[in-house]
């Protein structure tokens, strides 16, 4: 970003995340809380990530939208859906995509747009209150991501 001019992008990513997720209806499904992370070919990162995240679920398709304490230590928003591909009585397993906010950081993936936005997905399954992702990553410093914690049904 040039010297004097204010980095919008953060200001402009967290109002469309605010403004898809109103859209959806008032009242999230699901609420996530994300704990940690294993990098999978990679050392040095922060791996101690908490987050929170809520999620309307659909029919066929769910989005969640959350913030999170990155693998460089700092604070990340999200917004992903998700696609079950197999459902069973306690859990389910799908893919995911969506795009994450790295300040500071995003060029550090392959998949960056602009600076500080990535594009992230995955696989993604659950198992009555947890839940596991696998995230390839397309960069130097680290071949994937495992993450990992707990969801639960909303009030």
């Amino acid at each position: 970003m040039p010297k004097g001019k204010p980095d919008l992008r953060p200001i402009f990513l967290s109002l469309s995340l605010c403004l898809f997720a109103t859209a959806l209806e008032a009242g999230p499904d699901r609420f996530s809380i994300l704990l940690g992370s294993k990098h999978i070919g990679g050392t040095g990162f922060n791996e101690v990530n908490p987050g929170f995240f809520a999620t309307w679920e659909r029919e066929r398709s769910s989005l969640s939208v959350g913030a999170f304490m990155n693998s460089y230590e700092r604070v990340s928003i999200a917004a992903t859906s998700y696609r079950p591909l197999k459902l069973w009585s306690e859990g389910d397993i799908g893919i995911f995509g969506g795009l994450a906010l790295y300040p500071e950081n995003g060029r550090n993936f392959s998949t960056h747009l602009g600076e500080d936005v990535v594009v992230i997905g995955g696989l993604q399954a659950r198992y009555r209150n947890t839940f596991v992702q696998l995230i390839p990553i397309n960069a130097e410093s680290a071949d994937g991501l495992i993450s990992f914690g707990f969801t639960f049904s909303a009030p």
